[in-house]
């Protein structure tokens, strides 16, 4: 049995090992492009500070992969011949499969503005990305940042580490619509300015200006300002790694996502998809990937058990993330629905919803508690550090807002750095 994995991030590389404990003897190929092995992509952002080197982002020691005999090639897919099992390379060579994973990631959605294509405008996704922003953004630049995401920090971060000037550019009212309401967000935006940020929301991009040797100059902006820069780095999201497949007879989503069944085989015969390419079933019956590094983990071996033929269900328990916006933790947990879309429209979370919401004074600290009916739902948390998987229990226990409060300093990581968290109704 030849078992082919196309992409080694989080989601191949779990799948390869789990294929590996299934199977001693069969033959397992790992593909990509990028990188030899298997690195943390969330550790670039360390990498272009300097803190660690690419080898440091690696959780398994180079040797492991012929211990455990994973084949990998270094090349990259330009076609999928599903009939005929077959990947074709970019230079020509085929590689034939019995059973595959594509697990080929997403990569940086690309602004539509005038002069957005050219040299110094950047993405940070990838580790090339990295490189080349990591070229060209040197000390004493100036950047505008356009995108009010987590890449978006974390890239407005390393630039002022790096002694670049930052101007963070969001179109949206408030900083992070998808995941803070209005309170939380100009916390984080008060924190990022307190770091030397400039931080400008409710502002669209018009373009990308250029000097007359193609040099990046400014951005300018739909209220007739304009930001001098040097280099831009452009953080409005991701999409599917999928344009190989556009051939291929897979069927896809609209967004260009694979579309899988519940244990994750595809429209073709013997191939699955997993991580961030994959079209999955969220618990409010909507479709689409599932970004995040734990569920491309959980997704990967799940593909391994069904492309080993055991009858399996992918589905995604609770949901939970924690991030930073530059040193300040941000924990969210259950269902906390967005309240601002994508044009500054309103969302309305229905009358089932309320959340209780409470800040410590002066202290870029708060806490949100959302209920559905008299049952805790989710928990957004800014400036302290929390243990998701005592939040996500008390969700899934349907905990009531005054077990939650006599109860909340239990969930806390850091209780010996500040006194007890009381939430407010």
């Amino acid at each position: 049995m030849h078992y082919a994995i196309l992409g080694n991030g989080v989601a191949g590389m779990e799948a390869a090992l789990a294929l590996r404990r299934r199977d001693a003897k069969a033959r397992i190929s790992l593909i990509s492009d990028e990188h030899d092995f298997f690195y943390s992509r969330p550790a670039l952002m360390y990498v272009f500070c300097g803190q660690l080197d690419l080898r440091g982002t690696e959780p398994y020691e180079r040797s492991s992969y012929d211990r455990m005999r994973l084949e990998r090639v270094r090349a990259r897919v330009g076609a999928l011949d599903a009939g005929r099992r077959t990947l074709a390379f970019d230079d020509g060579r085929p590689l034939a499969y019995d059973r595959l994973l594509l697990a080929a990631g997403s990569r940086a959605r690309e602004g539509s503005w005038p002069g957005t294509k050219g040299p110094g405008v950047h993405a940070f996704v990838t580790l090339r990305d990295m490189e080349a922003l990591d070229r060209d953004a040197r000390p004493g630049r100036r950047a505008v940042v356009i995108g009010g995401g987590l890449i978006g920090v974390e890239v407005a971060e390393v630039l002022l580490r790096r002694g670049v000037s930052v101007t963070f550019v969001i179109r949206e009212s408030w900083y992070f619509p998808l995941a803070l309401d209005a309170q939380e967000s100009q916390v984080v935006a008060e924190h990022m300015r307190a770091h030397g940020c400039d931080v400008r929301l409710g502002v669209n991009v018009t373009e990308i200006a250029r000097d007359g040797d193609g040099r990046v100059r400014s951005v300018r902006l739909e209220d007739g300002g304009e930001v001098p820069c040097d280099v831009v780095v452009v953080a409005i999201g991701v999409v599917p790694n999928t344009g190989f497949l556009a051939a291929s007879g897979l069927r896809l989503s609209s967004g260009g996502a694979i579309e899988v069944d519940d244990a994750l085989r595809t429209s073709a015969p013997d191939v699955w998809a997993a991580g961030d390419c994959a079209n999955v079933t969220w618990a409010d019956g909507s479709r689409r990937p599932e970004q995040l590094w734990y569920t491309a983990r959980d997704q990967g071996r799940v593909a391994a058990r069904s492309m080993s033929g055991e009858d399996v269900t992918y589905r995604r328990g609770t949901w939970y993330n924690s991030a930073k916006f530059f040193d300040l933790e941000w924990t969210t947990v259950g269902h906390v629905p967005a309240l601002l879309n994508w044009d500054n429209t309103p969302l309305d979370p229905g009358p089932a919803y309320r959340s209780v919401f409470e800040r410590v004074p002066d202290r870029p600290v708060t806490w949100r508690i959302v209920l559905e009916g008299d049952r805790v739902a989710g928990f957004n948390m800014l400036g302290g550090r929390w243990n998701h998987e005592v939040l996500r229990a008390w969700v899934e226990e349907e905990r009531t807002l005054d077990w939650v409060r006599a109860h909340l300093d239990e969930a806390r990581f850091d209780e010996e750095l500040g006194g007890p968290v009381r939430a407010g109704r």
